[in-house]
């Protein structure tokens, strides 16, 4: 066991400060922020260790350990209070990015469910109020659950009103 751990006895700085390039480095290729504030604890104990060269490599490790879990855990809270806004919250909704878009049905609709093709694909539906829809109609697409999209019948323009109503 001395032997595996012998190389911590003489641990300096910069083997802290290179831990902390190598997690920054694995963050790059990594989807998340999960790794950046380990490297900035890695770099806390760097620099306690450059201004006290002579701290045990216990209390280094322990020193990372509890700043690594501290800066996480305050990051998530700090990110719930704080979430991100988005210009585009559908944008991975592929559902959610329908509504409001009108489409014409292809295939009737019996007791309410069907489906409606849009762009490439075909997608289940389902009428708001359960009601049958004929082939042709338009309707509008007014909400998403997963991939059952609710739609509305959309009323014809009224032919009988003056144009411009």
């Amino acid at each position: 066991m001395d032997e595996f751990v012998a190389w911590l006895w003489d641990a300096s700085y910069w083997h802290w400060w290179a831990f902390a390039v190598a997690l920054i480095g694995i963050e790059a290729f990594a989807p998340s922020t999960f790794l950046i504030w380990p490297a900035v604890s890695a770099v806390v104990v760097g620099i306690a260790l450059a201004v006290e060269p002579g701290l045990d490599w216990r209390y280094q490790i322990l020193a990372f350990a509890v700043l690594a879990v501290i800066s996480n855990t305050g990051w998530f809270f700090w990110l719930r209070r704080h979430p991100t806004e988005s210009d585009k919250p559908a944008l991975n909704l592929r559902g959610a990015s329908y509504i409001g878009r009108r489409v014409t049905v292809e295939e009737a609709f019996a007791d309410g469910r069907g489906r409606l093709r849009l762009d490439d694909s075909w997608w289940i539906a389902q009428s708001e109020d359960s009601a049958t829809i004929e082939a042709g109609v338009v309707v509008e697409i007014i909400g998403a659950d997963g991939t059952t999209l609710t739609v509305r019948a959309h009323p014809p323009p009224d032919e009988s009103a003056p144009p411009g109503t």
